[in-house]
């Protein structure tokens, strides 16, 4: 297995200094996630302070314009939000060692989760990276690599990019990354960049990752390791060390917003303005849940009842699939579901629990997703129509 240990005592190794200048980064290839079980044990320790030098832009350029599109979507002017969780003072330079060598592995790649408020298109990158003032070798070659979420650690590997820069010894820098980054399309939700690396020869040559000890935290970190060139990638393995608040990685996103219907050309001949026509409930059903088929992590109940075009009243059932998050109910028999439901833990994204729903059905009914403390989500649906799917980020908020 490999695992992190930020302690003078362990036997990993994790030290950052840097300044920088500007160099390429262009699209790569992605690597095979699917590897082996460890050889070895890797972790990581921190080497002593380092001060900071003025940050650096890099400017990038495109190497294969397919693989790495610099197109944005959306409106002219979007809103630009930077995600970072650490305080920009950052304590503890990092790089991975084997446990029992005490030698820096071949290559690392650190990664930090960050929780996207919605869809969007990068902006720009941060890293900051240092380099040990004994260090005789200036230049870095780097990746910089957008994976998908498998929860705790990273999953696909959505894009990569490689790049260099040069470090001044004894001190780091934050560099910001621009050019083939800008414009990827990201999903909302849960997304995670990583930075790659080769360790040095001599050794005492090896870059390092910055991270923060004392900042507000947030979102989740995993590294994983290379023990030789030409050798499968150890798997990812989360960073829980309570030490580490964050990595010295940051991510811009512009968070378009569609542009609004036109407005329609005004009618020359208006007629008068009809009476507004009341809101109606006709088609919905009033009945309550009286049972609970479902219950989910932290006590969230979801209860569920139905009623047909006949007037039969119902109550929605689980039993057919159901976890600690999600599970799915049925009205009229076992083998027929009818409705998905989830609810996730997003707090360590934006302080709040997540319910999804993902009905198939176009019977009447009210569903309710209750809390501890009697809070309560509900959704309903009109009889005769489509239910359609519905999606809140903002459910629930998180206990302090």
């Amino acid at each position: 297995m490999v695992h992190r240990i930020l302690d003078r005592r362990s036997s990993v190794f994790l030290a950052a200094l840097l300044v920088a200048s500007a160099v390429p980064l262009a699209a790569q290839g992605g690597r095979d996630l699917l590897v082996p079980e460890p050889p070895v044990r890797a972790g990581a320790v921190r080497s002593g302070l380092v001060p900071r030098a003025a940050d650096v832009p890099v400017s990038v350029r495109v190497r294969d314009l397919q693989a790495a599109p610099r197109d944005a979507v959306g409106v002219a002017s979007p809103a630009t939000e930077l995600y970072q969780y650490d305080d920009d003072d950052l304590e503890a330079p990092l790089y991975l060692v084997d446990d029992e060598t005490e030698e820096p592995l071949f290559e690392f790649e650190l990664a930090q989760r960050f929780g996207l408020s919605g869809p969007g298109t990068v902006a720009y990158a941060v890293m900051c990276l240092g380099r040990d003032v004994d260090d005789t070798s200036a230049e870095l070659d780097f990746g910089l690599n957008f994976y998908s979420s498998a929860g705790a650690v990273p999953a696909s590997l959505l894009r990569g990019f490689e790049g260099t820069v040069q470090l001044e010894a004894g001190t780091y820098t934050c560099f910001t990354l621009r050019g083939a980054v800008e414009g990827l399309e990201l999903g909302g939700g849960a997304v995670w960049v990583a930075v790659s690396w080769l360790r040095a020869t001599p050794p005492e040559n090896t870059k390092f990752l910055m991270a923060d000890e004392d900042g507000p935290g947030g979102g989740r970190r995993a590294f994983r390791a290379r023990v030789t060139e030409g050798e499968d990638w150890l798997e990812w393995q989360a960073d829980t060390n309570p030490d580490i608040k964050a990595y010295g990685i940051r991510l811009a996103v512009d968070h378009t917003e569609p542009d609004p219907d036109p407005e329609p050309d005004p009618d020359p001949d208006p007629d008068p303005d009809p009476d507004p026509e009341p809101p109606t409930d006709e088609g919905y059903t009033d009945c309550e849940p009286e049972t609970t088929p479902l219950v989910f992590d932290g006590g969230y109940k979801v209860g569920l009842c139905y009623e047909t075009p006949e007037g039969d009243i119902g109550e929605g059932k689980g039993g057919i699939w159901a976890s600690g998050e999600s599970g799915l109910l049925w009205f009229f028999s076992r083998g027929n579901a009818e409705v998905l439901i989830k609810v996730l833990d997003g707090c360590g994204f934006n302080g709040h629990r997540w319910v999804f729903m993902a009905p198939v059905t176009d019977v009447a009914f009210n569903l309710h997703v209750t809390d501890g403390n009697g809070q309560s989500w509900s959704r309903r649906n009109r009889q005769g129509e489509v239910a359609v799917p519905a999606r809140d980020t903002f459910a629930f908020r998180c206990s302090e």
